[in-house]
């Protein structure tokens, strides 16, 4: 029997009921008692001795209205708290203070891969020793945020979150864990990154050579191969992973590019292979997921990969062997499904010849070799190329400026491009901010041959006899001097150079130059 008794508020009135239950020898399984209103469950009675008692209980003093309920509050509480904690994507698991299990959703069992939800009662230490960050919070009543725990038993691994529960009287009544699996950690990393959605169809061209090139890139999409892609700067070599990548089986997971030479040698192999907690000073509690763990099931892009060290080179070449990684410290080797596309502008067969660069991994790594070609080589797409960066940076600059001229669009395309599609972006740029009219003209095209004709016209032997300080002083200033011959206002100086509008003004006050004296 479970009943909601509503009444007045009376002294004596559990007394009263507990003497009726105790008269016909009945079990009070609980009872809960809140303003007014008093919560019973007793053991299962035939319907003659309820009727017997509940009448009894209606002519108690102070009884307002006796109802029959399916669950007791305490009961409704946890259901509702079940409900809630199954319908969230992280396992849930709470231990009272001394560590018992009184609860665990069932992600958490999914997520752990416990055969059942037997382990309740059981104390965490036994049912679940890999959770010993739950156990510490036990110890020490703090919280700790994001450890990664990896389960031996199971060969898995999870980020962990545990805090302390407190009662009203802030004393420690027991603990919570918190627990995501990798994947999930994956995607949130993607989604807190906003990696941009790359495709082929993303990649401006109407030249031949690109068109041949996309569609061989297409169809390595589908292998788990590597991939090497060679070109020089600027030549689009990331946009040509993503685009793989997004083409590829493994679109729906993660794609991680990391520039090899952006970083210092140390610093990089505990980027891409983790590390242990107090393997170094500074080492992050816990210790530090890889790229290469973070990556799997995606695509890990390696850029400028000629110039890792040749430490590196070795450790790289094993993970590539035998699909697994050993983090900084640790003795446990890691599994990981994650495919290596690599890119460089080195000579890799050169490094090779010179002992630079282990031939072993240069074989590991060049499986599909993809080469872009230089812009120069297909300068149908200039055009193509320029009017797409013109319009994306108008938009972003907000200008007056309509178009780009037939004799800038010559000049554009006469010029061989060292820095490829990034270089053309910068002149681009740098054209939209100087031009004055509604269009972009040939004279608003600023090459870098040009720019190196302006600021070398004194032979070295000039400087010689000065200081470092002085002759640096000297060089900017010339270079002012010439630039402002070309150009008759401050912001198209700036624009040309690279310097902001109050910069040119400072350094043209500092050198005592003005338009007017440095008009030819």
């Amino acid at each position: 029997m479970k009943i909601r008794i509503e009444n007045k508020d009376r002294h004596g009135l559990v007394y009263d009921i507990s003497k009726i239950l105790l008269k016909y020898n009945v079990n009070i399984i609980s009872m809960e008692v809140i303003k007014n209103t008093t919560y019973l469950e007793t053991e299962a009675l035939s319907y003659k001795d309820e009727q017997k008692i509940l009448s009894e209980l209606h002519k108690l003093s102070g009884i307002v209205q006796i109802k029959s309920i399916m669950l007791m509050p305490h009961n409704e509480k946890y259901q509702q708290m079940d409900i809630v904690f199954n319908t969230i994507n992280e396992g849930i698991i709470i231990t009272d203070k001394n560590g018992d299990i009184i609860y665990i959703n069932k992600i958490a069992i999914k997520i752990l891969k416990i055969p059942n939800d037997d382990i309740l009662g059981q104390n965490i230490s036994i049912a679940l020793p890999f959770c010993k960050l739950l156990l510490k919070t036990l110890q020490t009543g703090k919280k700790y945020l994001h450890h990664e725990v990896y389960a031996e038993e199971y060969d898995n691994h999870y980020m962990v979150s545990s805090q302390p529960l407190l009662d009203e009287n802030n004393n420690l009544s027991g603990g919570v864990a918190v627990i995501r699996d990798m994947e999930t950690v994956r995607q949130i990393y993607q989604k807190i990154t906003g990696q941009p959605s790359i495709s082929f169809k993303d990649i401006i061209h109407q030249s031949d050579i690109m068109e041949k090139l996309i569609l061989s890139a297409q169809h390595y999409a589908s292998s788990n191969s590597t991939i090497l892609i060679r070109g020089e700067t600027g030549s689009g070599k990331e946009l040509f992973a993503r685009a793989i990548h997004n083409a590829s089986p493994r679109r729906d997971n993660i794609f991680l590019a990391i520039n090899c030479t952006a970083i210092p040698d140390t610093l990089l192999e505990s980027e891409l292979f983790g590390y242990e907690e107090g393997t170094f000073t500074g080492a992050n509690k816990g210790g530090k997921l890889g790229l290469f763990e973070l990556a799997s099931g995606g695509t890990l892009f390696l850029d400028e990969i000629g110039d890792i060290s040749s430490t590196l080179q070795a450790k790289l070449l094993r993970v590539l062997q035998e699909h697994r990684v050993r983090r900084i410290g640790g003795n446990r080797e890691i599994p990981i499904n994650v495919r290596i596309i690599s890119a460089t502008n080195c000579n890799l067969e050169q490094m090779v010849k010179d002992g630079l660069f282990r031939q072993d991994l240069y074989y590991r790594l060049n499986v599909i070799p993809l080469y872009l070609p230089p812009l120069r080589e297909r300068k149908e797409d200039i055009r193509l190329l320029a009017n797409y960066l013109f319009q994306s940076t108008v938009n972003n600059i907000n200008t007056s400026i309509k178009s780009i001229s037939q004799e800038a669009f010559e000049k554009l395309t006469n010029y061989d491009y060292p820095g490829n599609v990034r270089e053309l972006s910068n002149i681009i740029e740098r054209a939209i901010n100087v031009a004055q009219g509604s269009q972009i003209t040939a004279e608003d095209i600023i090459l870098f041959n040009q720019m190196q004709n302006t600021s070398c016209t004194h032979d070295l032997n000039e400087y010689s006899t000065l200081n470092l300080e002085e002759a640096l002083r000297r060089t900017e200033k010339n270079i002012l001097q010439q630039a402002m011959k070309k150009f008759s206002s401050s912001r198209k100086l700036g624009a040309a150079l690279g310097l902001s509008h109050t910069s040119v003004i400072r350094k043209m006050k500092e050198y005592n130059l003005s338009f007017d004296k440095n008009m030819p």
